[in-house]
């Protein structure tokens, strides 16, 4: 009776351990075994919960993108990979800044600002994009077996320039 209890226990113990291991999945891990690039997996995302990841297409035959949104609607972060080359999305008008090193890979600097207002457009800056929003956009190198990859990291209502540049810096290749 005691080892059927002592049993009873440690199966009870462990099963539930077993359970939400196995319920997790990891998108961006599944993702890389279909992609011939190299899929970078946020290590921060300034605590914003992710709430979409998907592959969309990209052109006629050629490979998926990855699409990752964290947060709401009003204030969110998102994060697109593609194969580099390709230019599977269009993120809009926006005034290119001065350049920015992630990883020791020159990322270009965009900040929504409106051209149709001279003024300010001339004025606006990285200081801007936590008011406006923007983006950072970078290519990875090619790997052993996997081919560069394209990262635009983006932040709309209230995400700030450093913050930016800290979830840029936190990507990691999944592997």
């Amino acid at each position: 009776m005691r080892k059927f209890l002592a049993s009873a226990i440690i199966a009870a113990l462990l099963f539930p351990a077993t359970q939400s291991a196995m319920a997790v999945v990891d998108k961006f891990s599944e993702a890389q075994t279909g992609l011939s690039y190299t899929v970078y997996r946020p290590s921060n995302t300034l605590s914003i919960p992710r709430k979409i990841f998907q592959l969309n297409d990209c052109l006629p035959g050629e490979e998926q993108w990855l699409y990752a949104k964290y947060g709401g609607s009003a204030r969110y972060l998102e994060i697109m990979e593609t194969k580099a080359g390709l230019k599977c999305s269009d993120p809009g008008l926006a005034k290119l800044l001065p350049s920015v090193v992630i990883n020791g890979i020159k990322a270009k600097v965009y900040v929504y600002c409106d051209p149709a207002n001279a003024a300010s457009y001339k004025k606006c800056g990285s200081a801007d994009i936590v008011r406006m929003g923007g983006y950072l956009i970078f290519t990875t190198k090619a790997g052993k077996s996997l081919s560069g990859t394209e990262i635009q990291v983006q932040g709309i209502g209230g995400i700030t320039y450093a913050q930016l540049v800290t979830v840029a810096k936190g990507l990691k290749p999944v592997g």
